[in-house]
């Protein structure tokens, strides 16, 4: 009856699809579904066809995130829709829900489900199904499409309680290939796990403040840990991934998961902010530890406490909360993961970036375990943040169509690795990524497992002189060792967490 299918969204390091199968959770029993991962299938565009023409698939549903997955999408929707005209192309995810007429625009898209579609889904299909009691098209809430030439925004649909979300339908994906390849730091099996849902903080550069207004609702210690207890038992993991927008914005809750899963034996990681993590107790952060975290993701963004404030991080986050985050945790051993968005607008763009590379090295002093993950600003998440209107008026503007939007000049755009701000020079980005390079290879991260022992000393020393002496200029050795040596560095893939 319909596909759900998750484009190919990392060269490495992805998981299990969890947006896919909370959407399998919610179809479960009343419609027949098929989770498809072009990252387990090299050949995924014959395996449509294959499914259409044999299992009489009406619908193909895709989660699209911003980088890979969209440029997969964009081809992926054009053959499908031009071989089966019938078959109705659904699009979800973060990019169709803050980008929607753009995305309708296309000729190849027939619906796109913003937010979280687990309600909306099972709805639209009972419309299009007719099933006694359906909805009509204009009142599935959540939802947007084409009629008469108009494209038709119905209103928003709130995110679900994560308590009323049943077991995963994990029986629907090839389980064991995906924790054959998911040796981490964490652990040799490693799953990923959503706990809770949105974010209290709409910070101006992210896409999940367009998509959840503030909004955050956690699902219970108990019913964490009685999902992990099951896939510990049934799928043998032994690490975790809590791919939460932002998991740690209850102190009461975290310390109730980590005293529940403490005896587990998994090792775990998760995103949370520093300003709210250095309010956390001694007691909690002592719990935590023992409860297996290794590991913590945080969003320093910058040295500049008037950038902080133009991306709305919620007024108590300052530099200081990171150096102080930093040197807290070396007492529990969890590592910091600190990531830094370099290049947002500012008018002295030279200093600027000085002043980020200065503050981070001081980050390394306090705390040389840190992990440092270095962005390049791109306002392309979520066009209505303070941080794109600035962006705007500096002269950026978005494409108008998903062709120009999967052009080859957008695709490193908009991972946050290069960029076409009007504000950014070439020599500025040059001197982010060299910078970047080098800090690498004089505090290689942990989170390559490969590089130990020789290869751990040979960049290290390539790096040393460079680090220390501020010289981070055309550093072609070290760029040479890192692609001999396969070097992953440090960085959050692209995921869909959500419908």
């Amino acid at each position: 009856m319909i596909i759900l299918l998750n484009p190919k969204s990392a060269r490495f390091g992805f998981r299990v699809p969890n947006s896919l199968l909370y959407l399998g959770a919610f179809l479960e029993n009343k419609y027949d579904y098929e989770i498809v991962d072009e990252n387990l299938n090299d050949d995924v565009e014959n395996t449509l066809i294959k499914l259409i023409k044999e299992k009489n698939i009406k619908y193909l549903g895709i989660t699209v995130m911003p980088g890979p997955q969209l440029h997969r999408a964009v081809p992926i929707s054009k053959k499908i829709k031009s071989l089966f005209p019938e078959v109705k192309i659904l699009w979800g995810g973060y990019f169709p829900s803050l980008h929607r007429n753009t995305v309708l625009k296309a000729d190849y898209v027939d619906v796109l489900f913003r937010g979280h579609a687990e309600i909306s889904l099972p709805e639209y299909l009972d419309c299009m199904e007719k099933k006694p009691g359906a909805k009509a098209l204009y009142e599935i809430k959540g939802i947007s499409f084409k009629s008469d030439g108009k494209i038709i925004n119905n209103p928003d649909i709130d995110s679900i309680d994560p308590d009323m979300i049943p077991l995963l339908p994990y029986h629907k994906v090839e389980m064991e290939k995906y924790l054959q390849l998911g040796k981490t730091y964490l652990g040799r099996r490693t799953i990923a796990y959503i706990s809770s849902i949105g974010c209290p903080f709409t910070c101006g550069f992210c896409a999940i403040a367009g998509i959840y207004k503030g909004k955050w609702k956690g699902r219970s210690a108990e019913l964490v840990a009685d999902d992990l207890r099951y896939l510990r038992e049934k799928y043998k993991i032994d690490a975790v991934e809590f791919h939460d927008d932002n998991m740690f914005v209850s102190e009461k809750r975290i310390y109730s998961i980590a005293d529940k899963i403490k005896d587990m034996n998994l090792g775990w990681w998760g995103e949370a902010r520093p300003d709210t993590m250095l309010k956390y107790s001694d007691e909690t952060l002592e719990l935590m530890q023992r409860s297996g975290v290794k590991m913590i993701f945080y969003g320093a963004e910058s040295s500049s406490e008037e950038t902080l404030k133009l991306m709305n991080k919620g007024g108590t986050q300052t530099p200081d909360t990171v150096i102080k985050l930093a040197e807290r945790l070396k007492k529990y051993k969890i590592i910091p993961e600190f990531s830094f968005v370099l290049g947002s607008p500012s008018d002295d763009m030279d200093k600027s970036i000085d002043n980020d590379i200065k503050y981070i090295k001081k980050v390394k002093e306090v705390n040389r375990d840190s992990e440092i993950i270095i962005y390049i600003y791109s306002p392309v998440n979520y066009e209505d943040s303070e941080m794109s209107l600035a962006s705007k008026l500096k002269g950026f503007e978005y494409p108008a169509t998903l062709e120009e939007w999967t052009s080859e000049k957008w695709k490193s755009f908009d991972l946050r690795k290069k960029t076409m701000t009007p504000w950014l020079k070439s020599y500025h980005i040059n001197k982010i990524q060299n910078f970047d390079k080098v800090l690498n290879a004089f505090y290689p991260t942990v989170s390559d497992l490969k590089i130990r022992g020789w290869r751990k000393k040979l960049l290290n020393a390539l790096g040393s002189w460079r680090y220390s002496a501020s010289f981070y200029h055309a550093p072609y050795e070290v760029r040479f060792a890192m692609k001999l040596l396969k070097y992953r560095q440090p960085e959050v893939e692209g995921f869909s967490f959500q419908s």
